[in-house]
């Protein structure tokens, strides 16, 4: 019994996890923890065919990466893919969930809304939303989701925003 209570616990610190993290960072479109592959995977949505860009992305990922792990001596390995769709273009990063932070997790929403400027597609909604009392207590919400709940969880969890709202599925 105490433990369907402590995975049901987890489920509500990965679900509100996912939540914050949508609601602080606009430019997400979705997000999938599979915590049994220890694999977080955010999704951006972009206008237009960018290779060019994609490419310059890429190298300054890699250099940011790089400083970040010299200067917190945390490893943060990020893989990257852009797939095109018509128009759209899917800017896919992928990272462990073990190793997230919300450091890491500024820095690439950082390194993507200054690479993607005029390209990247934003919840308008949920960017008015906030303030700067809002975003810092959603900044705290997640420092304490990340330490409380990535590494025991089970389960595959999915989360998207459409027209203002979050929706979140047990994959």
């Amino acid at each position: 019994m105490v433990q369907v209570k402590q995975q049901g616990k987890q489920n509500a610190y990965m679900t509100n996890l996912m939540i914050s993290l949508l609601l602080r960072f606009p430019e997400i479109m979705s997000l999938h923890f599979d915590m049994p592959q220890d694999e977080a995977k955010f999704t951006f949505l972009l206008k237009g065919k960018l290779e060019q860009e994609y490419n310059n992305f890429t190298v300054l990922l890699h250099d940011a990466l790089a400083a970040f792990q010299d200067l917190t001596g945390k490893e943060f390995r990020v893989k990257a893919a852009l797939q095109r769709s018509g128009k759209i273009s899917l800017l896919t990063l992928i990272s462990g969930t073990s190793c997230l932070s919300l450091e890491g997790i500024q820095l690439l929403c950082g390194l993507v809304r200054s690479s993607f400027a005029a390209a990247l597609i934003r919840d308008a909604e949920a960017t008015a939303v906030l303030q700067d009392d809002d975003l810092l207590q959603q900044e705290e919400m997640i420092t304490y989701l990340l330490n409380h709940s990535t590494g025991t969880n089970k389960d595959s969890l999915l989360a998207f925003r459409e027209a203002g709202k979050v929706y979140i599925f047990d994959k």
